[in-house]
């Protein structure tokens, strides 16, 4: 199971990846494994920071959505590209875009996952 997290994250292009992947890999490496020890795995690894599950989606570089996409958006003040103000502590979709773009343009780290996917991540 040690071997699965980092060819997935070699493999992985975007920031999320659909968690029945990660089940797939999971038995790949475990063929023998129930459901019910798969999720333990994944509970597991969540819990030691390794990856986010967020039920269909789970997001395998954890240091890479905080460094740039979360922080921007609630530390603005210490990176480059951020959010120019917030009002009444409400960060909107506009907002989370500019953080996106700027990030975009700034890095040459492709992703496709949707703003309402962010918006979810952050309502969580």
């Amino acid at each position: 199971i040690t071997k699965v997290l980092p060819a997935l994250r070699q493999q992985q292009q975007d920031l999320f990846i659909d968690t029945s992947q990660v089940v797939s890999a999971i038995k790949q490496q475990s063929p023998r494994q129930d459901q019910s020890t798969i999720n333990k795995v994944i509970s597991f690894l969540s819990d030691c920071a390794e990856l986010m599950e967020f039920g269909e989606l789970s997001i395998l570089d954890i240091p890479f959505l905080c460094m740039f996409i979360l922080g921007p958006l609630m530390a603005p003040d210490n990176f480059p590209y951020h959010l120019e103000g917030k009002q009444d502590g409400m960060v909107k979709k506009e907002d989370i875009l500019h953080v996106l773009e700027a990030f975009r343009s700034s890095h040459n780290k492709p992703f496709t996952f949707s703003i309402d996917t962010i918006s979810g991540l952050l309502q969580a």
